[in-house]
């Protein structure tokens, strides 16, 4: 009987402890993104919501990380080619709150938005438990592609490639599939009329 109690008492006190997102499942792709709002290094508003349209790509990395150091250059330059055209880009340093300073150092060789995990307000989108990791969400709000060593950005060519065919995807907007929908239906009662 005391053993149980004992026990019951111990999970109950590691489950306090435990952030309630650790339960939530991270995005997968095809999924909806999920809520991801930051503050970024010079202050602004950065809500993946409001930016439903565009390629976002939000990607997680660290200074005393190696393969983030290959990725971000990768990331500057597509981001340079294309964010005229839709896309958005933010950088989720992992650094903890001492390393600001030189999170600023670094991302003073880049010009897309960049934060610190710890300004990120809310997020429903992952928990990253590993650097580098980059996630992409499509024009409509879902997640199109998530990217981890051994895959990774860092092949600038192949993520120039990706980031293009998303640009070029059109949103079905309610009407159009609406309409789509409506034209399937006229389409199937001509052809039973026919029979």
């Amino acid at each position: 009987m005391h053993i149980k109690l004992f026990a019951v008492i111990m999970l109950a006190g590691i489950l306090a402890f435990i952030p309630s997102r650790a339960f939530c499942a991270d995005a997968e792709v095809g999924a909806e993104a999920g809520a991801f709002v930051a503050t970024t290094l010079d202050g602004k508003k950065f809500d993946l919501s409001a930016l439903k349209g565009k390629v976002v790509v939000i990607s997680f990395w660290a200074t005393w990380c190696r393969d983030c150091h290959y990725e971000m250059p990768a990331l500057e330059a597509v981001w340079r080619l294309h964010r005229t055209e839709g896309m958005e880009v933010l950088a989720v340093s992992a650094d903890t709150p001492d390393g600001y300073k030189h999170v600023k150092d670094v991302m003073r060789f880049f010009t897309f938005p960049a934060a610190m995990l710890g300004d990120v307000s809310k997020n429903e989108l992952v928990t990253p438990t590993s650097v580098p990791l980059t996630y992409v969400i499509g024009k409509d709000g879902k997640v199109k592609d998530i990217l981890s060593p051994p895959l990774s950005l860092s092949n600038e060519e192949e993520f120039n490639s990706k980031i293009k065919e998303f640009l070029k995807e059109k949103i079905e907007t309610k009407t159009e599939s609406n309409t789509s929908e409506k034209n399937d239906k006229k389409a199937e009662e001509k052809t039973d009329k026919k029979e």
